[in-house]
């Protein structure tokens, strides 16, 4: 983002026209909006703006009455499968059929807390906070899971042999589909609580409880840790001797002694000084924006920096 608001100042002594062997820039920040996945009115918020948070710590939460609605069908819906599944398997010598249908249910609790953990760790893996290994642990994991519900329908099944096989198996389609909506209701309800991605800090609160938010409504401006970097602006006739890498010490009124950035990024079309500048010989001077990041703690977004190349 160009802060071009900011430029006169900074580059005052540049068009003095007396010598300055560094160049003249500001801190900027790689902002991110925080918005919920789906639309929804906001129900709290947890955090202030300055606040400094931690990853996964929960930032504000929507309405959830639609979703609480939706998982109390789903889990009726899956409750009444099961019924009609263990009505229509009658039969069989019952101390049997009773301790298969045990094993059925703790292998079902044991597949949901590995559903659960595959989705935490898909969560986690699309942030960059775990390994692809740690993802393909808990999908491996889910499927050993659901594999061992499968082998436990499947030995129920053979114990109730009085039902029709056909049925039964219509039955168990029906359970996997009710627990599947189980799932998905379960996963929007978790939507509606919206956590930080990253450690940072609040820069700005856009939307406040009550309000309407959405995929294009954020909630919050986040400045997420290591994202702040210098802007500065490079004259021709030190483009050449300043190529990308180069390290340069900043200074500015609140930064730390020895601070220094390296450039990262140098813009391939020039630009000119601000036209609050009424010189012809300075409007037509040109200079390349550029950006340096950080070797240390960096200072607030819209810092005045003064640098130079590192000696």
């Amino acid at each position: 983002m160009k802060r071009l608001f900011l430029l006169p100042a900074l580059m005052l002594a540049a068009c003095s026209g007396e010598p300055d062997a560094g160049f003249h820039g500001y801190a900027e920040g790689d902002f991110t909006s925080l918005a919920p996945l789906g639309a929804g009115r906001i129900e709290s918020v947890e955090v202030r703006e300055g606040d400094a948070v931690s990853a996964g710590a929960l930032l504000f939460t929507l309405d959830t009455e639609n979703e609480d609605a939706a998982l109390a069908a789903a889990d009726a819906r899956l409750a009444a499968a099961e019924a009609r599944f263990d009505d229509a398997a009658a039969g069989g010598r019952a101390p049997e059929i009773a301790a298969v249908r045990d094993q059925l249910s703790a292998a079902r609790a044991s597949a949901a807390q590995a559903q659960e953990d595959l989705t935490r760790a898909r969560e986690l893996f699309g942030r960059g906070v775990v390994p692809r290994a740690r993802l393909d642990d808990a999908e491996a994991a889910a499927s050993a899971a659901n594999a061992r519900v499968s082998e436990l329908r499947e030995r129920v099944t053979v114990a109730e042999l009085p039902a029709r096989e056909g049925q039964l198996r219509a039955l168990t389609a029906e359970i996997e589909a009710a627990e599947a909506g189980v799932v998905q209701a379960r996963e929007a309800l978790s939507r509606r609580r919206v956590s930080a991605p990253s450690d940072g800090r609040i820069e700005r609160q856009i939307r406040f409880p009550g309000e309407l938010a959405g995929p294009g409504q954020p909630v919050l401006r986040f400045l997420p840790d290591g994202a702040v970097f210098a802007v500065l602006f490079i004259p021709a006739q030190d483009l050449s001797s300043t190529p990308v890498g180069t390290v340069l010490t900043v200074s500015c009124d609140n930064c730390p002694s020895g601070l220094t950035a390296t450039v990262t990024r140098i813009d391939s079309e020039a630009e000119f000084t601000p036209p609050i500048i009424y010189s012809d010989t300075e409007r037509a001077r040109l200079v390349w924006r550029a950006e340096a990041r950080f070797e240390g703690e960096a200072p607030p977004p819209g810092t005045p920096l003064a640098l130079e190349p590192r000696g």
